[in-house]
């Protein structure tokens, strides 16, 4: 929004309005043609071209009196279509932007502690779908993601330990399907996970050790440092030990909390 209380949003409707408008009156009369319709417009309704070509409202109302009762399917109708066609991609572009909550999708098979997980989060404002084993969370995940341009979740939390499917068989199918989703492994066992992940991955993901407090869980979550820090890891992997890059993921990983 501008100084003067004008939504940035509201000035480029209003542009592609007008270029519409402009567009389809230059395409059926010319640009001289144009010209001559709006010095009509303008001397009937006092008000200027801007005004008339930014306001379909105005514009409709003004065509019968210049082009006759065949304005409306020779001129307004392809005009509105494509004005209710720019209004619903503005519209969902809006959602994009308004869409704040951070959304999770959690695996594990103690129901409790995913119950824990889960009304701790959405209390932080979180959107959380959990499920009880690995291959339920990827066909959550695949049902999430299918209709989406973009990734649904932010962050997929993985329990190691699960039956049917482990979290890391999982985070194969997943990486699978996306393969920049952010992951973060639950394990009571560290270093065997980190392990286990590099040599059937070769990717360093985050891990988080158990048992941990749930303020670990929101730190590890909304902190895009550690992702980010990962990832360098991941572009700069060159021939280096495994123990090397061990060593370089744990340091990311240590916790201040």
């Amino acid at each position: 929004m501008d100084d003067l209380g004008i939504r940035i949003e509201d000035v480029k409707y209003q542009t592609q309005i007008s270029d519409i408008i402009q567009g389809e009156l230059i395409d059926l009369y010319g640009p001289n043609g144009y010209k001559s319709i709006m010095q009509t417009m303008t001397k009937i309704s006092g008000k200027t071209e801007k005004q008339i070509i930014t306001n379909f409202e105005l514009f409709s109302g003004l065509s019968e009196g210049v082009f006759g009762k065949s304005s409306e399917s020779k001129i307004l109708d392809p005009i509105k279509m494509k004005i209710d066609i720019i209004g619903m991609e503005n519209i969902h572009q809006e959602e994009k932007i308004d869409r704040k909550s951070m959304r999770v999708l959690i695996a594990d098979d103690e129901i409790e502690i995913l119950g824990l997980y889960k009304a701790f989060l959405e209390g932080k404002g979180k959107e959380v779908i959990t499920s009880t084993d690995g291959r339920k969370c990827v066909d959550a995940y695949k049902r999430f993601n299918q209709n989406e341009s973009e990734n649904y979740f932010d962050v997929v939390i993985l329990d190691q330990k699960m039956p049917f499917m482990t979290g890391l068989q999982a985070a194969v199918e997943i990486l699978d399907i996306n393969p920049h989703q952010k992951i973060i492994f639950a394990s009571g066992y560290l270093e065997k996970t980190l392990l286990e992940v590099l040599s059937k991955l070769n990717k360093a993901i985050a891990v988080i050790e158990k048992p941990f407090s749930l303020d670990v869980l929101e730190y590890m979550i909304n902190n895009s440092e550690i992702f980010e820090k990962l990832e360098k890891i991941n572009i700069n992997q060159q021939e280096r030990d495994i123990n090397e890059k061990m060593s370089e993921i744990m340091t990311v990983l240590q916790n201040p909390i």
